[in-house]
């Protein structure tokens, strides 16, 4: 039998061999490749929970320092930050968009096209009765 019908064939059900080595499961961990709970990665992850993987941060870089001052604008904001172009109220598409609104909140708004309003002829060839013509009569 070749390891790739072996693969198929085997059913991995981590949960109860994760648990045994306090490693926490999800879902979404189990999209990828299947995991060893006996792997050496694995059970040092276990030993050690607090320790991360992966690159550590510098914290005197520009990245990190931009996303400082963007956490303190973000607490001064109330939770958000202002992002994009700041909208002018008395453009003339605002001015329209708040009597969209004000219509739409009114219930006067007409919705779709307008009915009846230059109906367009049929386009359609008229069909054209056939004419017999007898020669030799």
């Amino acid at each position: 039998m070749s390891k790739s019908t072996q693969m198929t064939k085997f059913s991995f059900k981590p949960e109860g061999q994760l648990k045994e080595i306090n490693v926490q499961f999800s879902n979404k961990a189990q999209l990828g490749r299947p995991v060893n709970p006996n792997s050496a990665r694995q059970k040092r992850l276990a030993t050690a929970p607090g320790r991360k993987t992966g690159r550590p941060i510098n914290e005197d870089s520009v990245r990190q320092q931009r996303l400082r001052e963007l956490a303190i604008k973000r607490v001064q904001g109330g939770g958000t930050i202002k992002r994009g172009r700041p909208v002018n109220m008395n453009s003339e598409r605002q001015l329209r968009l708040a009597e969209l609104a004000a219509k739409r909140a009114a219930g006067t708004l007409k919705r779709g096209r307008p009915v009846g309003s230059g109906k367009k002829g049929n386009t359609a060839k008229k069909a054209v009765k056939p004419v017999v013509v007898v020669m030799n009569a």
